[in-house]
């Protein structure tokens, strides 16, 4: 058993990547999900890995593997988060509306084949379901969800985030430290306005090296009162050029954990803390403590284009660390009832 959970932290990694070994699987591979099932492919050739290849080259996915764990005799826990990117929609004219991305976490219980050692099993849950069960209506409409989803980022920098545990109305994120410009400004006041024009002056050359730096998304408004965006490229804080304007200053954003809402429209302040008091909730309801009272607010879209439900806007809550359990909320009874079904 060790063996195959070393295995599964160094190869299940690579699932949709070319150095996956597909001679650990089994040529009749049992594969469920929510909204698909293989069983009727079984005895028919590698189906399996056929659907493997499939994902890779029409969906693109990215895929992350956070804990592996025992859960019988054969079988495996896989804790995972992925997203699939349609690459095909870049022919799409109405690209700069919709443009789909799906995102899931959950949980692959995977079996192996004592006889010769190769996976068999392959039975997937999702984060945001309570009927996990094939064929999950529930399920359906989650990924319709996602995939008519209008608010769209332009494509810009952003910061770099991985998606931990995603649900049906938020999800928690972990992001990696960036570097950003930021100005001090009163969200409600318009203040907000004037700070956002000096960071364009800034990004636009008003620097110590007369240097044009590429625009990012989004901008973000905290609770302290501050509005700021990030730097793109690997820049720490002595390369980053200097700010003319004593108002605009360079410091590191830390990573860490969040809890994030997504809403479209050009939002009020009263909607703003409304989404805000929202997350929390949510937050404290899973388990996830919030570290503190503070709150960001991320906008994506520039302020005139596009309007209505195209636009893309998050909140985020930092969470303290501690308090994250990537297993919390299973359904241990629907694990350990898969586990016990023969292949």
């Amino acid at each position: 058993m060790q063996e195959h959970l070393d295995l599964v932290r160094t190869d299940f990694q690579f699932v949709f990547k070319d150095i996956l070994n597909l001679d650990h699987f089994e040529r009749d591979m049992f594969f469920s999900d929510p909204i698909s099932k293989f069983t009727f492919f079984r005895g028919k050739g590698s189906w399996y890995q056929l659907n493997v290849l499939f994902l890779k080259n029409f969906l693109a996915p990215i895929y992350e593997v956070h804990e592996v764990r025992q859960v019988g005799d054969q079988e495996i826990l896989v804790k995972w988060s992925w997203t699939m990117n349609f690459w095909w929609n870049r022919f799409n004219p109405f690209r700069f509306v919709w443009d789909p991305r799906l995102s899931f976490s959950g949980l692959t219980v995977l079996g192996y084949n004592p006889d010769t050692g190769k996976w068999c099993k392959h039975v997937d849950a999702w984060d945001c379901l309570e009927n996990q069960e094939f064929p999950s209506l529930e399920g359906f409409a989650f990924v319709a969800q996602q995939m008519f989803q209008l608010g769209k980022p332009p494509n810009r920098y952003t910061p770099e985030y991985m998606i931990l545990k995603k649900y049906k109305e938020w999800e928690i994120r972990r992001y990696k430290p960036f570097l950003v410009a930021e100005v001090d400004a009163k969200l409600g006041d318009g203040g907000e306005e004037a700070a956002e024009h000096l960071l364009e002056e800034y990004l636009g050359g008003s620097n110590d090296r007369k240097l044009s730096i590429d625009r990012t998304t989004p901008v973000f408004q905290d609770s302290a009162g501050k509005v700021y965006c990030m730097l793109p490229g690997n820049q720490v804080g002595e390369q980053a050029p200097a700010p003319e304007s004593k108002d605009v200053r360079v410091r590191e954003q830390p990573g860490g954990w969040y809890a994030a809402g997504i809403f479209g429209g050009e939002p009020s302040e009263m909607q703003i803390q409304r989404e805000i008091r929202f997350i929390r909730a949510c937050a404290n309801q899973e388990g996830s403590r919030p570290a503190d009272d503070s709150w960001a607010f991320a906008r994506y879209n520039n302020r005139s284009w596009p309007r209505g439900p195209f636009r893309r806007n998050d909140v985020l809550i930092p969470l303290d660390e501690a308090s994250i359990d990537l297993w919390r909320g299973l359904d241990w009874d629907f694990v350990k009832r898969v586990a016990a079904q023969p292949v």
